[in-house]
Parts: C-alpha cells; structure tokens; sequence
C-alpha cells in the first residue's frame, strides 16, 4: 500500500488562485530541466502578445475629459463608489477618521490614527517585524460604508491595512473582527493576503497591470487612472474625445470611434470585479468576454457557496447572478442599477414591480408583495429583497445583498443548514416555527425544481452514492449554465465511473464555456492515473483551440503533462501560471507543473517555498507529503502529514493519507488507527473503509475487517475492489456462498476482473 496522489486534491487546487506572498520563479524555472537558482536567468517561454504598459494607456483620456459632454453622467460617477474607490486623501473625506486621535482596541493590540506636526496622515499599528510602528498612509480605498488605509511597503508594494474607517459611525474597526491574525500570516496585513497589488487594486483602479518581477520580488503596478473611471467600464476612448474636440460637420453621433457595448459585455465588465475568480490574463479590456480572462468560482462540493447557491463565503454578486431565473430570462445589471452612479433605479419594491408588476413581454409572474409575502405592507418582510435577495455582512461593516434571488425554504435549514430570510430576520423564533409558516402559507409550491436541485447538491457534497445518477440526469435537463458547470464540479467524485464519463464528455460542446471549462476540470482525473484514458485525451485535445480562452487554459492544464508549451495554449497557461507567481497558490500550481511535467525536485522546492510563505495553510502540507511520498521519502511525508493535521485535525483526508504513509513504513498499528479516525470524521471514504478492512485482517480481526469492508461497499457501490476483498476474507473463513456473493457483486462492476473469475471458478468446485 503506497500513499497515492488523491485527484480532487490536485485538481481542485490547480486553477485555485488568490492566496499568499513573496518571491517566485516564473513557469519557465520549471521545465523537465535540471533545476535552476531562484535568481537564475533562462530563456522564457513565448510571448501571449500582450502590449506594453505604455502603448496601452496611452490610449486612455482620464474620466474628466468627459465631463463636458456628459456632464450628468460625469456627476452620477464622480461622487459614486466607483468614482471613489481609490484615491489620495482629502482633507474634506478624511480628517475625521485622523483628528483628533482615534484609538482602536482589537484583540491584544491597540492602533491610533493621527495627523503628525506636518499635517500628514499616520497609523501607529502592530506591523511589520513584529513591531508597533507608525507608518504613513498615502491612499485611501473603499468609500461607503468602509474605507481602508494603503501604507507603502518595500518593494514597490502598498498593503491595506487592517485597521479601517466607518464613515458613518466615525470610528475605527478591525475588518477581522474578532479573528486575531498577526505578522508573519498570509493573512496579515503586512502579508501577501492584503497586498493592494495582487488583491485589490485590479478593481479599485482603471485598466491596471500589477506588474510582478520575480528576479527582485518587487511589483511596478500601474494604470490608466486611479480609481474606478469611465473607461474603466467603457474601455480607452482618447480617440473619441479627439474626434469630437474637432467638431467635424457631421452628425456627431456618427462618431467612428464609439464602441457600443452589448447587454452581455455590459455584464462581463461588471463581473470583472464584481466575482469571485481566478486570474488568467491580468488584463481585463471591457467589451471581452468575461471567460477570456478568468475563471469562475461557482457552486461546487466546497462550502464557498451554500446547496441552493446562496452566497457564504465573500463571494460577491457575479456568479448568484448568473445562477438565477433573472438573468436567465434576460435581466442584466442596468435593468435594475443606474451604470454611472450605481444606484438603484427606484426603491423598494417599486424596482421589482416594474417586472413583475404586469405589462412585461415577455410576461413576468404578477405578484402582489402583500399577498404574496404575508407581511404587512411598509415593513420588512413585505420588501422583496428582504426574502429574495437576503444581505450577509461582510469586513464587518458592509453588508451585501445576494444576488440569486432565491427562494426562502426553511427545509433546506432543517435537512442541511442553509439560511433561510425568515429565521434571518425573526432570530428568536427556530426553524421548525419557520417551516410550519412557510408550508402554510405556501403549501406544495414549495416543491419546486430550486429546492430538489439543493438537496441533490447537498447530498453530493456528502458523497452519497445515489446523487450520481440525479446528478446525471440534471445535466441532461437543467437549462442554466452555472448549475451545469456545479454538476460537472460534483462529479469529479465519481469521474472513474463509465456513466459518470460519458456524461461529463457530452459537455465538451456545450454553448456555455463555463460548462465545458468545468467538465475539463472533471475529466482531468482520468488522465492522471497510471494508464491514462486516451478516449479523454482525444477529446480534450479540440479544446486547446477552443474560441475561449478558460477552456483553452483549462484542457492545457489538462494535457500539460505533455503539452508543447510554444502552442497558444501552452503560451496561456504559461502566463497565467506567471500571473500568479506572486502568491503561495501561485507557487502550488508552478509544483504541480513541474510535477506533471517530470520534475520532482523542482515540484518539492516550489511546495516549500508556498509553505514558507504561508506555513498556516494545511493543503500545502499535504500537497507537500503527496511530493515527498514520490520520492520514496516517507518520513518527511509522515512529518508533513502531521502539521497538516495540527492545523486541521478534522480533515478526513489528511488522517487517511497519514495513515497510508504509516503503512508504507510497516507500522500496521499506527496505521489502523489513522484509518479509524478517518472513516470516524468521513464515513464516505470508501478507500479508507477498504484499506481499514485490509489493515484489520491483516493483524487478525477478520469479522472486524468484513464490518469495515461492508460499509466501504455502502459507501461506493462501484468500486469492484471492495466487495472482491470481501470475497476473499469470507473464502479464507470457508463461508464460500458469502464468498461467491461478494465475488459476483465485484464481476458484476467490473467484467474484466480475472482474479474475481478464478476465485468464483475455485468456490464452485
């Protein structure tokens, strides 16, 4: 028994970005080459054609080359949180969030804000080195309702700190609460996790580029403009505003250099920002479709997202968005938001009945919100957004409406623990108040396709066996695209299975990249086994010249193992792989490159350098291990399975690889009672189960080992090895119908399973 890479690990951190700090190699350190010095200088891959930073700003006029043609507009914007998302500090915004003094108490520390002798804003705060220092702030970002400090650090670097301003209240707070995270963590604000550079200032400023040297790990970021501007939506438009200051005698609405943009690359442009997503080019230009230039966080097996997709993590609006009947019936952001100041069009549920008020082509559902809500008119739960679009806070100061618009059901709350807007709003009442309410007033209307399609998403999450084939079937009938992708995600579990393939392959065309993105994601596993299954690889390879580039990068990722890295693809996973160097996941992915591309030592150096960089982040331990164990060091993948499992003792995963590393070195005991933790915290473990069944056998606790194995045949009905374990216990023991039972159940998954055929044969005699 060896320690095995587990897949879902490996995929579903491949394309994870946005995590910690410092200096990395760019992709071209990690070629199946000997391996090169941090500083050390090699030929780079080919260029993905971007343009400098110069050339491409130069084509840009600032948002008040605008105003005097369209002053409204202009006016809307400039005071809007687009129009303040960054800047410089101003006396008439900001004095009072520094004079007189503010103290802030947080935790153990004590921060003061301050104007020094010379009138310039300071912060004295716990930073770095561990020291408390007063560092100068030199911009602001956020506007309403929170505003954060940018303090320059080495390197080219700004970071955000932690301390930030309420404009309401005017008082300071701690944007983690009551979470203590000090220098040195990821998380830190001294740290890579709140480095303005990589984290916010993409979408705090227009057509920004961070700019990442990995030679001096130092950043040069710059930008068209400071803050959210008008060509941060509508793209450079120097052009136009010199065709109009030249008043030709034409119909100046003729204008050559007008781009229109379509109500879908509106929408793209909004979910730049406005999502959860990973990075593929680093250089969004408005009018490109989103999925050219990142890849989509959706629903999916972790708890990012809760079942019926409302939001859980800080996951913004784009994705709720996506996964909602509005937009799937064509509403879009300015059907219900003013685009230049941001505000909604009407308030209250005026906004909602403009739709559903009658009158629509095509028809909306007429609802009258005090018949329909069952609360009285003027109060909160007679406001649609109260139930359909319910806020989470988050940074402690802002609260966020979700933007799913899904339906309250107090049964999901029961059976799986997701929110509902009812015991939201009403805390002092339970769940079971709420759900006697709920099915009272809305009775069998309650069974709708939203709420299946939750409860088969929580019990994949759990690993049941029968939401396979309900996941199975949803692809086949539901109609939008983001729950697609969320099934395709769901599947990887049971990726092995001929069905489950078949299915995920029949999304390769599908219309959607999102789909077809997340069906590559899935099918991956199959190429990392000992055999590859080429059937997958003949269908994946089309999709290196995808029109999109997220699929492209994603079948690059893929087939990287043996991807001629001078194709497109392979020069757009290379820049993306380089985009991301600057953090720890970053550095995750380079290991997993040089892994798949041959090159052990490199792939166990750059998990170490991530570690380095964030020692609190359990995955990269066990990503570590899973390196180590390659190379035939088990005790160093035992020594950082367990610092996996001090950070996480209740991973499953992390106990039953510890547990598999125990054996490798023959400590049976030790092992035994990994794989009994593991199965205790993960009853679906089917492997665990298996291999606990061997481990109890082998140390002579046969009908301990046939309990085990028999709730390892519960848990995956598919995999053959289990029930062909089975049958061989119950052979040695002499109970040979049991035997020849189990034997037949094992043929029956797998046919062409000789050693189940020789034993049935060697039972009939």
């Amino acid at each position: 028994m060896s320690l095995k890479i587990r897949t879902k690990t490996f995929i579903l951190l491949a394309l994870a970005l946005g995590a910690a700090a410092a200096i990395v190699l760019a992709i071209r350190h990690f070629q199946p080459a000997p391996a090169q010095k941090e500083s050390g200088k090699t030929p780079a891959p080919p260029s993905v054609g971007l343009a400098p930073d110069d050339e491409v700003h130069a084509g840009y006029a600032g948002s008040a080359s605008c105003k005097e043609c369209h002053e409204t507009a202009y006016a809307g914007w400039l005071d809007s949180n687009h129009g303040l998302a960054e800047r410089e500090i101003r006396k008439d915004m900001d004095e009072k969030a520094f004079s007189p003094k503010q103290t802030l108490v947080h935790g153990k520390k004590t921060s003061e804000t301050f104007l020094d002798a010379d009138g310039l804003a300071k912060i004295l705060t716990l930073g770095l080195g561990n020291q408390r220092r007063i560092y100068p702030v030199v911009r602001i970002i956020g506007n309403n309702p929170l505003r954060q400090f940018l303090v320059p650090a080495p390197g080219g670097r700004l970071q955000t700190c932690d301390v930030s301003y309420d404009p309401h209240k005017n008082e300071l707070f701690d944007v983690y609460g009551e979470e203590q995270r000090n220098p040195g963590d990821w998380g830190h604000w001294t740290g890579q996790g709140m480095n303005w550079n990589a984290m916010c200032a993409a979408c705090h400023n227009t057509r920004l580029r961070k700019n990442y040297d990995p030679q001096t790990n130092s950043y040069h970021t710059k930008m068209a403009e400071m803050s959210v501007g008008c060509e941060a939506c509508h793209g450079p438009m120097k052009d136009h505003v010199h065709w109009q200051k030249k008043k030709p005698p034409v119909d100046p609405t003729k204008d050559p250099t007008i781009r229109k943009l379509s109500r879908d690359q509106m929408l793209d442009t909004c979910g730049a920002c406005h999502a959860r997503r990973s990075e593929i080019t680093g250089d969004l230009v408005p009018g490109e479709s989103f999925f050219d230039h990142f890849s989509l966080t959706v629903t999916d097996e972790t708890d990012i997202y809760h079942p019926d997709g409302q939001v859980r993590d800080e996951d913004y609006e784009f994705t709720s968005f996506l996964s909602s009947r509005m937009h799937h019936v064509g509403i879009r952001c300015v059907d219900c938001h003013e685009p230049h100041s941001g505000k909604r069009l009407l308030p209250g549920n005026q906004l909602c009945m403009r739709c559903h008020g009658g009158g629509t082509e095509p028809p909306a559902p007429i609802i009258d919100p005090t018949a329909h809500s069952h609360h009285k008119e003027g109060g909160t739960g007679n406001d649609c957004t109260s139930c359909h679009m319910p806020t989470t806070h988050y940074m402690q100061r802002h609260p966020r409406h979700d933007h799913g618009f899904t339906i309250p059901d107090p049964l999901l709350t029961k059976e799986f623990g997701v929110p509902n807007a009812c015991n939201r709003c009403h805390t002092d009442k339970d769940t079971d108040w709420a759900l006697k309410a709920a099915n009272e007033w809305y009775g069998e209307k309650l069974n709708r396709p939203s709420r299946s399609r939750a409860q088969l998403i929580a019990r994949a999450r759990r690993g049941e066996p029968s939401a396979r084939e309900g996941l199975i079937q949803f692809l086949k009938t539901e109609e939008i695209p983001a729950w697609k992708a969320t099934a395709c995600h769901l599947l990887e579990r049971w990726v092995s299975d001929p069905e489950t393939t078949r299915a995920l392959l029949d999304q390769l065309p599908h219309p959607s990249p999102l789909v077809r993105e997340a069906a590559v994601r899935s099918l991956v596993h199959l190429l990392r086994q000992n055999t590859p299954n080429e059937t997958v690889r003949t269908a994946l390879q089309p999709l290196l010249k995808d029109p999109v580039r997220s699929v492209r990068v994603a079948a690059a990722w893929a087939l990287c193992a043996t991807l001629d890295l001078n194709s497109q693809a392979g020069r757009e996973l290379c820049h993306m792989l380089d985009l991301n160097a600057d953090q720890p996941t970053g550095r995750m992915q380079l290991s997993q490159f040089a892994f798949l591309r041959g090159d052990t030592t490199a792939a166990v150096r750059q998990m170490r350098k991530a570690i380095e960089w964030d020692p609190n982040s359990p995955p990269f331990h066990h990503d570590l291990a899973i390196l180590l164990s390659t190379t035939g060091n088990s005790q160093g993948a035992i020594s950082a399975l367990k610092e996996a499992i001090r950070l996480a003792p209740d991973e499953a995963e992390y106990h039953y690889k510890l547990a598999l590393a125990w054996n490798e070195i023959g400590d049976v005991d030790k092992s035994t009672a990994e794989l009994t933790i593991a199965v205790r915290l993960d009853p679906s473990n089917a492997r665990a189960w298996y291999n606990l069944g061997l481990a109890l056998n082998g140390t002579n606790q046969p009908q301990e080992a046939i309990t085990a194995l028999l709730k390892g045949e519960a848990a995956d009905p598919s995999d053959a090895s289990i029930p062909y374990a089975l049958a061989t216990i119950l052979a040695r023991l002499g109970r040979r119908e049991e035997a020849a039972a189990a034997a037949t159940r094992a043929l029956q998954i797998r046919q062409d399973f000789p050693e189940a055929i020789q034993l049935i044969r060697s039972l009939c005699r």
